[in-house]
Formats: structure tokens, sequence, C-alpha cells
């Protein structure tokens, strides 16, 4: 059953951000991605149940969002409290998953 739940909840984070891909939320409501942050956390806590590997997830993915968000510069811009904000609800998201998980 557990695993199940692992692979629903992954399922889930991939649900919620296509659509708010497809829709353009990211673009229109900047903030939206908090929830998809905290989401992919919960992804990495439920799998990963190392600490150090999972922080390091986490910053690592800040790092390639700021390649691929550099492509679209002129459509979305990040400034570092979002970076923050985004770092801060995965690592909540994280540890979450790591206790209920």
């Amino acid at each position: 059953m557990a695993l199940e739940l692992k692979v629903a909840l992954a399922a889930l984070f991939i649900i919620v951000h296509s659509v708010a891909h497809t829709k353009g939320w990211y673009y229109r409501f900047p903030r939206v991605d908090m929830l998809t942050h905290f989401i992919g956390g919960l992804v990495v806590g439920a799998f990963i149940k190392d600490f150090e590997i999972a922080i390091a997830l986490i910053v690592v993915w800040e790092f390639i969002e700021m390649v691929l968000v550099s492509q679209r510069s002129s459509q979305f811009k990040e400034d570092p409290l979002n970076k923050l904000s985004d770092v801060f609800f995965g690592f909540v998201g994280f540890v979450f998953g790591f206790e209920f998980f």
C-alpha cells in the first residue's frame, strides 16, 4: 500500500505541474509554484530518506529552474525571494513527505 500512495503522490505532482504549465498559471500567477514545490518536496520525502541528498536535489532543482526560466526570461521573472520560497516550500514538503510516507 505504501508504494501505491507514493506513486499516487508523484502522479499528483505531475498532474498539478502539467495543468499549471499548460494553462500558463506559472506566468499569470507566479506564486503558484509554491504549491508545486511543496508537492515536489513531498515526493522527494516520500522516496528519498537521506536528508543531504534530498536537500541537494531541492537546491540543484533551483539551479536547473534558473536555466529553464532564462530561456523564457521575457515571459517569466523570478526574484530572489521567489527562489528562497521555492527552496523553503520544497524543504517543508520534504519534511512532511519524510515523516508521513
